[in-house]
């Protein structure tokens, strides 16, 4: 069985090639187009992990892309509805982003690939990133966590996995939680309030998360709050990337903004040592600029 996945149209497009169950190669569009977080089709991408399995486009059994552009529009349909007139500045570039690749995958695959359409298959977003996790753990079974901004509907699932005698795997959502409401939304809502841009900044909020203290838990804990179930409900209040392309991030810049006074300055390390040790390696990569909105438009294109 040979199999060549896909992920493209949103950013840091790449293919993967398996071949009766083991990964062959896989590579980012980017590595090969020198274009940092590529998202156009993976052409050169797919071309490489054909030419590393030693295969033409008509003997691949299937192609996969990594989730379902329907079940997503739908999505971005339904919220943009739901919230009129709220939306309305937001949704023609929604659409705009929805009807710019995605939805249209299937025959772009199909053009330029020259596969038939019958062995193009689709995967819901979050069992792309479970597979990732679980199939690639030395594990027969394994409980599975997945969250992110956002698939088709939902931001978080929790699942199992597990790999009989036979070598055959299963994986099965059995909860989610959907859309607004996502912990991946509220990472990338801070990333956007410190300056950085979303969906590439993340990992530097991360790393200067450990020179920080906790300050605003208490804030947090009435922004993000439990669910009688277990889950994460967030209150909406404090956003508007689910409505608004505009308005940025009111809420979150006034709260924070009135508290910062009494808090310690940004620039305040756990230890004088490791700060510096810090700018050393990473000065002028951390430079705060002034905040960039994460729109619904953005939300929309995830």
């Amino acid at each position: 069985m040979r199999i060549l996945g896909i992920s493209a149209h949103y950013h840091d497009s790449a293919a993967a090639l398996l071949i009766d169950g083991m990964p062959i190669c896989a590579v980012q569009e980017e590595r090969l187009s020198r274009r940092k977080n590529d998202a156009a089709f993976p052409l050169s991408a797919i071309e490489w992990c054909l030419e590393q399995g030693h295969l033409e486009p008509e003997q691949l059994d299937a192609v996969v892309f990594y989730e379902k552009p329907m079940l997503k529009f739908d999505r971005i349909l339904t919220i943009a509805l739901r919230g009129f007139p709220r939306t309305w500045r937001s949704f023609p570039r929604a659409m705009q982003n929805a009807l710019g690749g995605k939805l249209w995958v299937k025959g772009i695959i199909a053009s330029r690939l020259g596969v038939r359409s019958d062995r193009i298959l689709f995967c819901e977003h979050h069992q792309s990133h479970a597979a990732t996790a679980f199939l690639t753990a030395p594990v027969q079974r394994a409980a599975i966590l997945t969250a992110d901004g956002v698939g088709e509907w939902a931001t978080l699932t929790l699942g199992r996995g597990d790999i009989d005698d036979d070598g055959q795997a299963r994986i099965g959502i059995s909860r989610e939680l959907r859309f607004p409401h996502s912990l991946g939304m509220l990472y990338s809502t801070f990333t956007a309030y410190l300056g950085f841009p979303v969906n590439e900044g993340e990992y530097k909020v991360m790393g200067l998360a450990a020179y920080g203290r906790p300050a605003f838990e208490d804030l947090l804990w009435r922004i993000v709050r439990r669910t009688p179930d277990g889950g994460i409900a967030l209150d909406l209040s404090y956003f508007d990337y689910h409505e608004s392309a505009r308005r940025g991030i009111p809420a979150i810049r006034s709260t924070f903004r009135h508290r910062k006074a009494s808090a310690a300055p940004m620039s305040q390390p756990a230890s004088s040592s490791s700060w510096k040790r810090f700018s050393s390696t990473s000065r002028g990569s951390c430079s705060v600029r002034p905040a960039s909105p994460i729109s619904a438009s953005a939300a929309a294109s995830r």
